[in-house]
């Protein structure tokens, strides 16, 4: 593999750490979101499908980040370690 084609598998390993870092951060912001009626009392029964749902979604995307993060930090190990 030359020079050129290992630079970039590392650019597309760290592109997409990039990418499943700023879906983190914005799926942990709507979790915390999401949360807060129960934290101040404000939620009721009507809320719960609704939060239940959100939760679903949220902890989906969370698992898709996970993926995502787990396959680039393998491709990046792979590539500092030469292989």
């Amino acid at each position: 593999m030359s020079t050129y084609e290992e630079l970039e598998r590392l650019r597309r390993a760290v592109n997409r750490l990039m990418q499943a870092q700023q879906e983190a951060l914005k799926v942990t912001t709507q979790a915390l979101e999401v949360g807060r009626p129960l934290e101040t009392g404000e939620a009721d029964l009507e809320d719960d499908a609704e939060l239940l749902e959100e939760s679903e979604h949220l902890e989906a995307a969370l698992e898709d980040v996970r993926a995502t993060l787990d396959g680039a930090l393998v491709d990046v190990h792979s590539i500092l370690e030469g292989g």
